[in-house]
């Protein structure tokens, strides 16, 4: 009678015990499955590419705003409308110093510079000048302060002519004749040839001077 009653009482702990290691071995599946259906690597992965995508451009746009912040600061417009009335060579029977401003033509406009290969106005003057022996200060209102007055009228090849651009002198050429003038004019038109008639010139000139004899 004993042995009979062990018996059943082993077959109820065995049922048990498979029904406990079906049911741990289930929800071992179903965690498995949820790991298995986890997207976030995916997203994780998205993501980064995502950022590599948006930041390099975001980095140039920066950049590129740094440097036309940059251009800013070193250029500067001064002078006229910078429209062109020369033509490639200088006018005949140019004096030398006509003759040698026309070498610069062309040359681009650069606040500060004083050349050989960019200029801003009193810089191109001086510049000029200097090959012939007349030093002059880098400086338009300074430079007016030099040689003797000339009436518009009475303008010859190689004077100086100055105009109010800025509330004082503040721009600075050299008369070719035939009432134009070359002078590095502003950061779109560079050493360029205008008109005094124009009207922005016309109005602005203050006077000329003649600092070669």
């Amino acid at each position: 009678m004993k042995f009979s009653k062990t018996k059943p009482f082993i077959f109820v702990a065995t049922v048990m015990a498979v029904a406990l290691i079906s049911k741990f071995t289930a929800y071992e599946v179903k965690a498995d499955a949820a790991v298995k259906d986890q997207p976030s690597v995916v997203v994780r992965s998205a993501s980064l590419n995502s950022d590599k995508t948006i930041k390099v451009p975001e980095r140039n746009a920066q950049r590129e705003n740094r440097v036309t912040s940059t251009t800013k600061k070193t250029t500067l417009n001064r002078g006229g409308s910078g429209l062109n009335q020369a033509g490639p060579k200088a006018p005949e029977g140019s004096n030398n110093v006509v003759a040698y401003a026309y070498k610069f033509l062309g040359k681009p406009y650069i606040w500060g510079a004083s050349g050989p290969n960019a200029f801003d106005c009193s810089g191109f003057t001086s510049y000029v000048y200097k090959a012939f022996g007349v030093s002059l200060p880098h400086q338009s209102g300074s430079q007016y302060g030099y040689g003797k007055s000339v009436s518009k009228s009475n303008l010859a090849q190689g004077d100086l002519v100055f105009f109010n651009t800025y509330g004082s002198i503040s721009h600075v050429g050299i008369y070719i004749g035939g009432g134009r003038f070359i002078h590095a004019g502003n950061s779109r038109s560079g050493v360029i040839v205008s008109s005094l008639s124009e009207g922005y010139y016309a109005s602005r000139l203050v006077g000329a001077k003649r600092v070669l004899k």
